[in-house]
């Protein structure tokens, strides 16, 4: 999550979406934490689904909010509503690897 912010300051006309898309592919990630909270007990299972839906929502958010015309830069507003929602996920994956410990 954190090496995505990076060309969004430097280049205000990134386009991210295709390495989101690569990198956050929802049905890969979706089946990937499920697999990961099958292993995990009941109790630990009701924290960790909650968290899971957040992830998802969380890249379904920032796939939306990273849109943008070819060739227009991110207004101020807009880059800091998708680095927002890059450190919204972020938090999330961070909240979920706190399971492992």
């Amino acid at each position: 999550v954190e090496k995505k912010k990076p060309p969004l300051s430097e280049k205000t006309k990134a386009d991210i979406g295709p390495k989101i898309r690569k990198d956050f592919d929802f049905s890969v990630v979706r089946s990937d934490l499920n697999a990961i909270n099958e292993a995990l007990d009941e109790d630990t299972q009701r924290g960790t689904d909650r968290i899971v839906r957040a992830i998802l929502q969380d890249i379904t958010e920032l796939e939306i909010a990273q849109k943008q015309k070819p060739g227009v830069p991110r207004s101020e507003t807009r880059l800091k509503n998708v680095c927002g929602k890059l450190d919204k996920l972020e938090k999330a994956f961070g909240d979920y690897l706190a399971f492992a410990d």
